[in-house]
């Protein structure tokens, strides 16, 4: 079903995709290379020591930042006013500044508050001590010059007499103190804030939110800015200079979007295209992933002098609007500023989705670029044997904005996903993490995934975690394979990178040819162990296998061989019954070779194997054989089960897994061809006891047509599909009764 991309090929020059694809990998490196230089110059000044030490004593609920700046002098001065509820009996509390900048006064209201200094800490004793639960206020007065490193910027863009000064600042993840008191980690999100920046007239200024307005004050501007969503300290901004504003405005579904863009003059035409590119991935993330987080307020793109993007909140810092890196900050919106990762042994949960996000709206942008762009990440990923996307050591700032790791694999991790899940049921899972009151405009871990995945595929994925989460490494295939007249064999064999992980457990899609006929089957092996093999009819002889033909597998140094014999048993038949109150199984086989015993094993989850029984086998044949194993009394449970063939030298082969679970309703079997359809939509539905209805869909899930939606079905069906648009839908059927559904890919041309 997979292999359903391949026509788009033919739509796009084999220049544009090679061109598109060739930059994938470096266009990446330069967004992660901001964040990790972020950091490296945190970390330096740190020398390791606590990353945020504010208490832990007091919650925060708003923040009013007053501050006045020039551009052309890098200092600032200015008053923080922080609201806050105590979470613990509290004599004072605890922020965070770095030393280099000096307090003038600590106030609650006009009363003076005594604080003191130690490092880059701010403690502030409380008038007199609050209980649990009392809401408080606090206002820090200070200026300085903040250090030097990246945090708080000045510098100048153009040249010449149209040169003009230009401030900034980027906190990721822990810089915020270097310019305003607050608390610095990421475990506490303001609940809204206003800015108030005092600047020259002749300049712009540009924070979070929306802007209210402007006031003068004594030959200077007054600009004020609001923000009413929930706000981590990092993601707080500030920028002035001499911008052209560009207002522009989005229609997405019922909601008016506003895109607003803040260039420097000499960059205006750039930033014009850079602002359609953001609003046509408004429309492509909010069809897929909801609305727009902030969509009250506006999206934003602000010029600034460093290599790269920062995904402030509401308004990206962009050094300059290539689709890449506009699509990538766009998704942070989603993935890293609403829902924002609990720590940074998480960061995939911002970099990995935002990189996959941006895949997203490329690959359905430039089709032609699917399979060289999948193609070169996966072997930048593989470049190295070993690697976890989990971060294993958050003092290392190489380690947290790894391009290989954090951002290429952590997006790959997203694309084996959606092959296990299919895409219906991992965009239901997203979107249902997204919305999560418990997470949404907060902070998540990657286990609060990982529940929202299981709970709407209904499958454990821990195996899933532990191999590509924590594990480390990829799995290398050997794929032996042997055509019959309409038929194949296949022995899958598999080894691993890195000793972390010993088995990568996949399902692995072969696509089988036959150059002559130009007759293409797409078998998808459910692999679960190495040394596995199968038995697939296929309708016609193979001469061709690719493996993986859509690149969903992070795999390196496969090698396929057809095999110049059978594989020594052929399994031709392999199935359960319910008989009464047991489950009985039968197998067959059209030849044998070498062959001693049958074993029959036995799982409840299909990873762990008990051996129920021996049946010896017959040695050498060239006739079909017959065998049968009853498990009594089993059939009032859901097992799988396989039979496992050792031969005389000692080498084991396996049948498919097969599952039986006698006291459910058969499920329901669809059969759709040809695939790709053109205008009819050909399908035949087995096992519909008490009749199906069926159901078109986007591949997020919602109804692609009304018409289309609950149709009754028949054993064969015919249907009319030439109004949709071309593109990827899911056909998804359900029983009148509810107990049954099943849902196949389709692509419509």
């Amino acid at each position: 079903m997979k292999s359903t991309l391949l026509p788009f090929l033919f739509f796009l020059s084999i220049h544009t995709a090679f061109s598109q694809e060739s930059n994938a990998v470096s266009e990446n490196q330069e967004i992660v290379n901001i964040e990790r230089k972020g950091f490296q110059r945190q970390t330096e000044s740190l020398q390791k020591s606590l990353r945020t030490s504010s208490s832990n004593n007091f919650d925060v609920k708003y923040y009013r930042c007053e501050w006045e700046v020039d551009p052309a002098i890098r200092a600032i001065k200015g008053t923080v006013t922080t609201h806050f509820v105590t979470t613990a009996i509290s004599n004072d509390i605890v922020l965070d500044l770095t030393s280099s900048l000096t307090v003038n006064s600590v106030k609650k209201g006009n009363i003076p508050l005594s604080f003191t200094r130690a490092g880059n800490l701010l403690t502030i004793t409380l008038q007199s001590a609050l209980a649990a639960g009392v809401s408080d206020s606090v206002s820090v007065t200070y200026e300085g010059v903040p250090p030097a490193g990246g945090f708080f910027v000045t510098s100048t863009h153009g040249s010449g007499v149209t040169a003009a000064p230009v401030l900034w600042t980027l906190s990721e993840p822990y810089g915020s103190h270097y310019w305003w008191p607050c608390k610095n980690g990421i475990d506490d999100k303001a609940d809204s804030i206003d800015v108030y920046i005092t600047h020259p007239a002749t300049y712009k200024a540009v924070s979070n939110g929306v802007q209210v307005g402007t006031a003068a004050l004594a030959g200077k501007t007054v600009t004020h800015w609001k923000h009413r969503y929930a706000i981590a300290s990092y993601l707080v901004c500030m920028a002035v200079s001499n911008y052209v504003t560009l207002n522009d405005l989005v229609v997405i579904g019922p909601d008016n979007v506003a895109m607003q863009t803040f260039c420097y003059p000499e960059n205006q035409a750039s930033f014009a295209t850079g602002a359609q590119t953001a609003m046509a991935g408004l429309t492509f993330f909010s069809n897929l992933f909801g609305s727009y987080p902030f969509k009250k307020e506006k999206y934003g793109h602000i010029q600034f002098g460093w290599s790269g993007g920062m995904e402030h909140q509401t308004g990206s810092f962009m050094v300059n609007t290539s689709e890449m890196l506009v699509a990538h900050e766009l998704a942070h919106q989603w993935f890293g500023d609403k829902i924002t990762c609990g720590n940074w042994e998480d960061v995939w949960l911002n970099e990995g989705f935002a990189s996959h996000l941006a895949n997203m709206y490329l690959e359905n942008k430039y089709p032609a670029t699917i399979k060289t762009r999948r193609t070169t990440e996966i072997n930048s990923i593989t470049s190295l044997p070993g690697g976890s996307v989990r971060v294993d050591n958050v003092n290392d700032e190489n380690r947290i904005f790894s391009n290989r790791l954090s951002y290429l694999k952590g997006s790959h991790l997203l694309y084996l996903l959606r092959w296990i899940l299919g895409d219906a049921v991992f965009f239901t899972a997203v979107n249902n993490y997204l919305a999560d009151p418990a997470l949404a405009y907060g902070f998540a871990t990657t286990d609060k995934l990982k529940n929202h995945l299981e709970a709407s595929s209904g499958k454990n994925l821990t195996y899933f975690f532990d191999q590509w989460y924590t594990g480390q490494g990829f799995p290398s295939y050997q794929v032996d394979w042997f055509p019959q007249a309409t038929g194949v064999q296949v022995k899958l064999k598999q080894t691993t990178s890195h000793a972390s992980v010993g088995f990568f457990q996949l399902p692995v899609p072969l696509l089988f040819r036959n150059s002559v006929t130009n007759e293409e089957k797409l078998v998808i092996l459910n692999n679960t162990f190495s040394g596995q093999t199968f038995n697939e009819n296929l309708g016609f002889e193979a001469n061709e296998l690719i493996f993986d033909p859509d690149v969903w597998l992070i795999t390196r140094n496969n090698t396929l061989t057809k095999l110049p014999d059978p594989l020594p048993v052929t399994f031709s038949n392999f199935k359960s019954i319910c008989a009464g109150g047991d489950v009985m199984l039968e197998w067959e086989t059209s030849e044998e070779k070498n062959a001693d015993f049958f074993e029959i094993q036995k799982s409840s989850d299909a990873i762990r194997w008990n051996g129920i029984g021996r049946i010896e086998a017959a040695g050498n044949s060239l006739e079909k054989k017959t065998y049968s194993f009853r498990d009594i009394a089993a059939a009032a449970e859901h097992y799988y089960y396989r039979v496992a063939e050792k031969d005389y030298d000692g080498k084991m082969h396996y049948t498919r897994i097969i599952s039986s679970q006698c006291r459910a309703a058969s499920r329901i079997a669809i059969l759709l061809a040809p695939n790709p359809v053109k205008n009819r939509l050909i399908f035949r539905v087995d096992n519909r006891n008490g009749g199906a209805q069926a159901s078109v869909l986007h591949i997020n899930g919602t109804a692609a047509n009304s018409r289309l939606t609950d149709f009754p079905v028949h054993d064969n069906n015919d249907v009319d599909v030439g109004s949709l648009p071309g593109g990827l839908y899911i056909l998804k059927l359900r029983s009148n009764d509810g107990s049954n559904d099943t849902s196949v890919r389709f692509l419509k041309e």
